[in-house]
């Protein structure tokens, strides 16, 4: 019935029912290559690969159930409050396709109309250019439960270098819940590692500097071209991985490979800080009582200069069950940054965002979160719930937001983090046949043109907005009929979304300020 009623909505919309029953080769495979084969290929984190139509009609059953209720692909952060690099959501249509391709005998189509299926390389680098690799000496797993464990690796750089692009190879992917990355500087990580008898330490990290994290899903972390980490000469780089349950015995091999900046000159120096740590103060520690649902809120000092927000990375444990995060600005402006509604501990990244993110000075990053302890949470360690607390194991519970940030540079807000926009809004949408306008040139410098053969613009309203939904430009006094000239000289380069009001219909198209 729920898919009865979502087709028929959507049938309305669109003006149109389909004409046809969605195949594989035109339809499905298309869906699967972008959203789903990063992770199901073989050797992916994925249980299984959806690389070809063979493999994909085995699973057609658990695809629907996951597909119709929004499980894959995994995408906690909501579309609604922020959009983020590399965002894996199926929209309403995308749904429909491959519900009505089950259900109606997983038609495989015209073959020689099917895209190819994306490279994978096992076990390999999809870096262009790889300037140092670290990999942990085999480490054979001792416990079917959760395990931590840290590895030390002499870098043996005698020169600062800049770390541009980091990608981990996890060697067991369905056991590697995550792998943080440090170096440190002290020695003592590299020591502890030394006199132990196996592979890696179970405690004792003290001196590092946290540099980034890869987590089921996650792909190569990329930085802004000349924008770096700064790792010092003599270094010795840490891998803390936690190991999901389920593994005793097996062995693991994780490899971390790493891309610098070749000439460090005028080198952007990026920041990884956890700007968001515990409660306010008024509230207390984070302390969870059983049986209950509360809420913290998380406030930070103000901004002491300008900040280049490049990703957002918001941790809780377990008892997690929502985490919104935004800024105030000094003149009471509240900019979203990222809202989860339904926290899942399994599915946690940083989002990187679409343009980089400006925090002006003085501006304060807030956040409210909530968890869980009760009976009804499937993922509460503790039947009957206890008294859970900051601490840092999986069963104890943390409230934190990592921040990847430089120092602000006029004109860093323009920067674009996600070249598939480009692709993404200069597609069909701005010629297709029933728009009742067209908008050119696109990309546009100066001056944008709206051309329309089936409504007076004269009676029509329009509206621009900016990537974060704010009203950059608006007019309702509209000069002709037919043709108008907009001057987009003072918008700031990025991608912008024109809405054309006449009388009680809307119609709307990207475009893209150089």
């Amino acid at each position: 019935m729920k898919k009865i009623l979502l087709l028929c909505f959507l049938f309305i919309v669109c003006g149109k029912v389909r004409a046809q029953t969605p195949d594989w080769s035109t339809s499905i495979a298309p869906l699967f290559y972008s959203n789903c084969t990063p992770c199901h290929h073989p050797g992916g984190i994925g249980h299984f690969s959806l690389l070809t139509y063979n493999y994909a009609i085995l699973y057609a059953n658990t695809i629907r159930d996951v597909v119709e209720f929004r499980k894959m692909p995994p995408w906690p952060a909501n579309p609604d409050y922020r959009h983020f690099k590399d965002e894996a959501i199926l929209d309403s249509l995308e749904i429909v396709a491959i519900l009505d391709w089950i259900d109606n005998g997983l038609p495989l189509g015209d073959t020689t109309l099917a895209p190819n299926p994306p490279s994978y390389p096992i076990g390999g680098s999809l870096l262009d250019s790889i300037h140092h690799t670290i990999q942990i000496s085999p480490y054979t797993l001792s416990s079917n439960n959760d395990e931590y464990r840290y590895f030390a690796f002499h870098s043996g750089f005698l020169d600062t270098v800049y770390v541009n692009q980091i990608e981990v190879i996890p060697g067991l992917p369905h056991l590697v819940h995550h792998a943080d990355i440090h170096f440190d500087l002290s020695g003592t990580a590299f020591y502890n590692d030394s006199i132990t008898p196996v592979s890696g330490f179970s405690s004792g990290l003290i001196s590092n500097y946290y540099m980034n994290a890869w987590q089921p899903g996650g792909g190569i972390a990329s930085y802004p071209n000349n924008w770096g980490i700064k790792v010092p000469p003599g270094a010795d780089f840490v891998f803390e991985i936690h190991y999901g349950p389920g593994g005793v015995g097996q062995i693991d091999t994780t490899k971390m490979n790493l891309r610098f900046i070749t000439n460090p000159q005028n080198v952007r120096k990026i920041n990884v800080a956890w700007l968001l740590n515990n409660p306010i103060p008024s509230q207390g520690p984070l302390i969870i009582p059983p049986n209950v649902i509360t809420t913290f809120d998380q406030e930070s000092s103000p901004m002491s200069g300008d900040k280049s927000l490049i990703a957002i990375c918001p941790h809780m444990h377990y008892l997690g069950a929502s985490y919104k995060v935004w800024f105030v600005t000094l003149t009471g402006d509240s900019i979203p940054l990222i809202d989860i509604p339904d926290w899942d501990f399994h599915w946690q990244k940083y989002y990187t965002f679409q343009y980089i993110q400006k925090i002006p000075a003085g501006a304060r990053l807030k956040a409210i979160a909530s968890f869980d302890n009760t009976i009804n949470n499937p993922y509460n360690p503790n039947n009957p719930p206890i008294t859970e607390m900051n601490g840092p194991t999986t069963t104890d519970e943390m409230l934190m937001t990592y921040f990847i940030y430089a120092n602000y540079q006029a004109g860093d807000e323009n920067i674009l983090l996600d070249s598939s926009l480009l692709a993404t809004y200069l597609n069909d949408e701005n010629v297709r046949d029933d728009s009742p306008f067209t908008l050119y040139p696109n990309p546009a410098v100066d001056v944008i043109h709206l051309q329309s053969k089936s409504i007076d613009l004269r009676n029509s309203k329009i509206i621009i907005r900016n990537n974060l939904g704010q009203n950059v430009y608006q007019d309702a006094q509209l000069s002709n009929e037919s043709f108008e000239s907009i001057s987009i000289q003072t918008l700031p380069v990025g991608i912008y979304l024109l809405e054309l009001q006449e009388n009680n219909k809307s119609s709307t198209k990207r475009f893209i300020k150089y």
